[in-house]
């Protein structure tokens, strides 16, 4: 058994050496040693794996929407109505007109009241508030399915103050796109 395993390894050895190429050779050992040319096809041993080169498709990248920028501000009102206070009467237009131009996916509004009155008319107010500004948007062309409404009444004060408080900065509705 041990000749066996002396002659595989013998075998291995020959084998991997014929793989091994030319090397550079000594004028000596060319001189001693005959060319030897066992056939002319390349040992089974030194076997090289076929190369085949594909072409693999170009990826296609999809041109992403622009993102857009986050924007927010907020319009106040008159006690107990849906207009809007002087200043934010002056500022309305400009307010629109960046929305419109941020052509927005979604455009979301929250109304919002001081606590001078009962919450359930706080809320049907609040509601009424956006629906205004929701109407102005609409007007300054900004598209009416992009446009998500909804009126919190008094449960999200920007200035926190007791019951039957009047506080204009309470009175507003949040613009804001996301």
């Amino acid at each position: 058994m041990n000749i066996l395993l002396r002659i595989s390894v013998l075998l291995s050895v020959v084998a991997v050496a014929g793989c091994a190429g030319s090397g550079p050779v000594s004028e000596l050992r060319e001189s001693i040693e005959a060319p030897v040319n066992v056939s002319q096809a390349e040992s089974p041993f030194c076997a090289k794996p076929e190369v085949i080169e594909v072409e693999l498709p170009k990826p296609q990248i999809a041109a992403a929407p622009p993102a857009v920028a986050p924007f927010s501000a907020s319009l106040y009102f008159l006690l107990d109505q849906t207009v809007f206070t002087p200043e934010s009467a002056r500022e309305a237009d400009d307010i629109y007109q960046e929305v419109l131009a941020k052509n927005a996916d979604e455009v979301v509004l929250i109304g919002h009241t001081d606590t001078s009155a009962s919450d359930s008319y706080n809320d049907a107010l609040s509601l009424r508030r956006a629906e205004k500004v929701k109407q102005d948007l609409i007007a300054a062309g900004v598209p009416a399915e992009t446009i998500r409404i909804s009126g919190r009444g008094e449960t999200d004060l920007f200035v926190s103050t007791p019951d039957e408080t009047v506080e204009v900065r309470n009175r507003r509705v949040e613009i804001s796109i996301r």
